[in-house]
């Protein structure tokens, strides 16, 4: 135990002290903050650039109609989900400029659409709305534009042609011009979370969020220090300083030793990361929140959130450390890695439907499955808490994996770690359990 004790403190010390565990503690959290604060900012405040564009339809009035809601619409977006009420209140006051400038035009011959391909092309026009009384029938239309791929000007002026004629429909049908406002009033739905009783006023996109934040985190951190786990092994394998370090200390002790002492690491930076992020809970955070849609993380989600990270890690840096004993480069082992990243990455992809759908009959069981357990049976946990005997079901058969895992790769550890020379085949692997039995 003593000897295990002092290689954890050396791995643990030779990387807290590194430059590079500086820069990943500061530079991960900064670079998944822009990514999910970026994003959000933009949508919120429609950041486009100026543009000019052209309705052509058969009437002013319906043009003037596509425009005026296009306008509206583009300037101050009160159906925004990123947008608390305060900021809408707010919104309402001092409305936003629209990065539009809308000309209309009735002209429908194929001359007026000459010239204005002309002028798209010339760069003298953004683009143009072309409205035929067939596409009018129809419900229809063309956008000519460079960019077709911009979809965010393309569902503004969707949503702004859809109103315009709902408007129109209105009014041929008898309606004033105040009914059709109040018709049109826009609505919104508060989400309010009901669990064990208790009522929490929430948001299901900030949720979402969180969940998804929370969940690649988990992810990075295991791949990244399972992966130090198994370059730490080839690296001194390599160095031929594992023969001198088994002369004083067992193989598993010298696994043990690596896999606890590298998940501290991965505890460290995670604790500087929470540390940060309460430190930094300042105006211009709460006003990021309030954007993401009022994100809440309870102190329990958190626990299971270390309780899982150190359940995970140890699944994993186990089967890495096999595999770092297994090889003899780093070539080699990217080779065999992706097997054990298999499961890890199928996780990821399916955590987001079990975010929307966390009691499905799929939920239920693919967070059952140890390597998969880490990331889906802690978003259940995170979105809605499942029944206390799935929990306790889960982190069992972890456990119990866990423990087989480290019996069956300290076997492997202890023969590969000095075996050099070709990697081992199937069989070969077998002989080496046996060997080590």
């Amino acid at each position: 135990m003593r000897n295990m004790l002092l290689i954890m403190k050396r791995e643990y010390l030779e990387r807290v002290r590194k430059k590079s565990f500086l820069v990943t503690t500061v530079l991960v959290p900064a670079l998944m903050g822009a990514a999910i604060w970026l994003p959000i900012k933009f949508a919120s405040k429609n950041n486009l650039e100026n543009r000019t564009i052209t309705v052509v339809a058969p009437s002013e009035a319906l043009a003037t109609a596509v425009r005026n809601q296009l306008l509206e619409t583009t300037s101050h977006d009160d159906d925004n989900p990123f947008t608390d009420d305060s900021d809408k209140k707010e919104s309402s006051k001092s409305p936003l400029l629209s990065p539009y400038t809308v000309n209309i035009s009735t002209a429908l011959d194929d001359q007026s659409r000459q010239q204005l391909r002309d002028d798209v092309s010339a760069g003298k026009l953004s683009g143009f709305l072309w409205m035929t009384p067939e596409a009018v029938k129809d419900r229809k239309f063309t956008y000519f534009s460079k960019d077709a791929t911009n979809f965010t000007e393309q569902v503004s002026l969707q949503s702004a042609v859809r109103t315009a004629l709902t408007q129109q429909d209105l009014a041929a049908k008898g309606l004033k011009e105040n009914d059709i406002k109040a018709v049109m009033q826009p609505v919104s739905v508060d989400a309010v979370r009901v669990q064990k009783g208790k009522e929490t006023k929430t948001s299901g996109i900030g949720l979402f969020l969180g969940s998804l934040m929370m969940v690649t985190l988990l992810y990075v951190t295991v791949l990244i220090y399972g992966i130090a786990v198994m370059r730490s092994v080839i690296e001194e394998k390599g160095s031929r300083i594992m023969e001198v370090m088994l002369s004083c200390v067992t193989p598993r002790d010298l696994m043990g030793g690596k896999i606890v002492g590298v998940g501290a690491v991965g505890l460290t930076q995670i604790a500087i990361w929470i540390a940060l992020s309460v430190a930094l809970s300042t105006p211009a955070v709460v006003a990021f929140k309030s954007m993401a849609g009022n994100i809440h993380i309870p102190v329990t989600s958190v626990i299971f959130f270390a309780v899982f990270f150190l359940l995970g890690y140890l699944l994993y840096s186990a089967l890495y450390a096999a595999i770092g004993a297994m090889v003899n480069s780093e070539q080699e082992a990217q080779q065999i890695q992706f097997i054990v990243l298999m499961p890890l990455i199928f996780a990821m992809v399916i955590a987001q439907t079990v975010i929307q759908h966390p009691n499905s009959q799929l939920a239920i069981w693919l967070s059952m499955i140890p390597f998969c357990a880490p990331m889906l049976m802690f978003v259940r946990i995170l979105i809605e808490t499942p029944p206390w005997w799935q929990i306790a079901l889960c982190l069992a058969l972890m456990v119990g994996t866990i423990w087989g895992l480290l019996i069956l790769c300290a076997k492997i550890y202890r023969v590969g770690i000095l075996m050099y020379g070709k990697r081992p085949t199937l069989p070969e692997l077998m002989k080496w359990l046996k060997y080590a039995g």
